[in-house]
């Protein structure tokens, strides 16, 4: 029995994992409509309207949304340690993915392409910048992303043209 269990907790931890690769995104936020794959990633976002901060910091009297904000904050503002390295200089860096970025800096590499030009950018960040030369708006990088963007602002600009005494506010 003791095996039927263990099989039945690691079935239950694989299909949790498995939601992470999922496209399908079930949860809605009654707010904004943003969709989420988990419940635990909605209600997380629903505290950012509510101004919720569940996470506080035992070393200071910061507080935050989600677990994830608090542990960067304490390796960012808590410890000394930047275990991430950079080869061809002194840099140095809490998080591996700053230093990948950084890195780029050395190597020239801008894996983020524009598909209406040949821009390209060592982080999306400045690619999602660069994006709003093109139209003014805001786009995220991925096609499914626009398009939801896109339903979104319009759907925000026909609630407001709704009448007062429309049921739908």
């Amino acid at each position: 029995m003791e095996g039927d269990s263990r099989m039945s907790l690691v079935f239950r931890v694989l299909k949790r994992h498995m939601k992470k690769h999922s496209v399908e995104k079930a949860h809605m936020c009654h707010l904004c409509l943003k969709t989420f794959r988990t419940i635990s990633l909605l209600r997380n976002h629903v505290n950012t309207h509510t101004g919720t901060k569940p996470y506080k910091c035992s070393e200071c009297s910061m507080a935050f949304v989600t677990s994830g904000e608090l542990s960067r904050h304490r390796r960012y503002k808590h410890t000394l340690e930047k275990p991430f390295k950079c080869s061809f200089c002194n840099y140095c860096s809490v998080e591996a993915s700053k230093l990948k970025r950084h890195i780029r800096s050395h190597t020239g590499e801008r894996p983020y392409s524009c598909t209406l030009c040949t821009y390209a950018s060592r982080d999306t960040y400045k690619l999602k910048r660069h994006m709003v030369t093109h139209s003014g708006k805001k786009y995220d990088i991925l096609p499914h992303t626009v398009t939801h963007q896109l339903f979104l602002g319009i759907l925000k600009q026909k609630l407001k043209a709704k009448p007062s005494s429309s049921p739908c506010k």
